[in-house]
């Protein structure tokens, strides 16, 4: 089987679903998928409301919502999609891991572990 890996480290809504694009395109593949968020990208992950207003024009032309995106990922995945939050961000930014949404992280660690997680991996694309 084949592996992905996906760094999400910025805060960009239309970075997230070209990277959700691209897990999900790897998914129909029977890749696996490892979505690793970092730095910026961990506000993906924050529970309540998204700021789409950045790509507002591009949802209005019929591109799907990234969180859409990013849930239909994790729900459709099973053990194919593993989407990780980087305990050492939130350790440094102070967050409360109790902040990110635990519906779309399927688990916590840090740099280690990904970079442990994606030695394997075919390729590993940065968004």
């Amino acid at each position: 089987m084949e592996k992905i890996g996906i760094i999400v480290d910025n805060d960009s809504p239309k970075n997230l679903a070209m990277a959700m694009n691209l897990g999900h395109t790897a998914l129909a593949s029977d890749t696996e998928v490892l979505v690793y968020f970092t730095f910026d990208g961990l506000t993906h992950l924050l529970e309540g409301e998204n700021d789409l207003s950045e790509i507002e024009p591009l949802l209005e032309e019929g591109m799907p919502n990234p969180y859409d995106l990013l849930d239909a990922l994790v729900a459709d995945g099973g053990d194919l999609v593993t989407t990780v939050a980087c305990t050492t961000t939130l350790d440094m930014l102070e967050w409360d891991q109790d902040a990110i949404d635990e519906t779309v992280t399927t688990k916590f660690a840090g740099a280690a572990t990904f970079l442990d997680e994606v030695e394997n991996a075919d390729q590993v694309f940065t968004f």
